[in-house]
């Protein structure tokens, strides 16, 4: 049994194939030119293995990712170094980020990352954290699950009918009082002999309220702040399981 992010860091871009990456950022553009802004230097926060981080310095940006787990940016080095992409990554947590260099002009933060923060108060150092690597007029874009999401179970999921190569069952539980939900998710990487090895991980997110968010973008001094139902420039529903942010810092 292995925390998040550890155990399935070498198979996670298997896990993750069928991700529309490119649409993501795409969408990203979208809010981008919504707002009229074009930035250079970016901050992919929470980068994984640093498939959206590679997309964007291909189109030209300047891009640094970070992420708390060494192996998921182990994994992000060795692709990026393996394909000539000039990506620069770090291991670091979000509440204490330490980033020589020029202030970024984006920060991204996708995949409901910011979840993965399980205490509200670390969180709200993320957030002010996010706001000190930003020049004055940068901007935060930063998806997060919603409540809706989490107390639903959109995390139980089970493709083991399949014929994938890397095969998973995960089941959700939600604590309305604590307001975590703990998904324990099982796999089975198919070896070249046809035997299976299984092995496990447990992820823990928080449901965080779209006020809630707001308050605290605004308490770190973030303004302008605006919310989005998932890929859309509609607004928040009841029923929106993934919230989009785009929040800006006064210039």
């Amino acid at each position: 049994m292995s925390s998040s992010f550890t155990a399935i860091a070498p198979y996670y871009d298997l896990l993750m194939r069928d991700v529309p990456y490119r649409g993501w950022v795409e969408y990203l553009h979208q809010l981008l030119e919504a707002r009229g802004f074009n930035p250079h230097r970016i901050l992919d926060l929470a980068c994984g293995t640093g498939s959206v981080s590679e997309i964007l310095a291909v189109q030209g940006f300047e891009v640094v990712g970070v992420d708390v787990s060494e192996p998921m940016v182990e994994r992000a080095r060795t692709k990026a170094e393996g394909k000539g992409i000039p990506v620069e990554y770090l291991v670091q947590d979000a509440s204490v980020l330490r980033i020589p260099g020029e202030r970024f002009d984006l920060c991204v933060s996708f995949f409901d990352s910011l979840n993965y923060i399980e205490e509200p108060a670390k969180l709200q150092m993320a957030i002010h954290s996010v706001y000190e690597h930003l020049r004055p007029g940068g901007l935060f874009i930063f998806d997060v699950n919603s409540v809706f999401a989490l107390e639903g179970g959109f995390f139980d999921q089970d493709n083991t009918a399949s014929n994938a190569r890397l095969r998973y069952v995960w089941r959700s539980e939600y604590d309305a009082e604590s307001r975590l939900c703990i998904v324990h998710m099982r796999f089975f990487l198919r070896a070249r002999d046809g035997i299976d090895q299984e092995f496990r991980e447990t992820h823990v997110q928080f449901a965080y309220e779209e006020e809630e968010l707001r308050q605290m973008l605004a308490t770190a001094g973030f303004y302008r702040i605006e919310t989005y139902n998932a890929y859309s420039l509609l607004p928040v529903r009841p029923t929106t399981d993934r919230i989009f942010f785009v929040a800006e810092r006064p210039k």
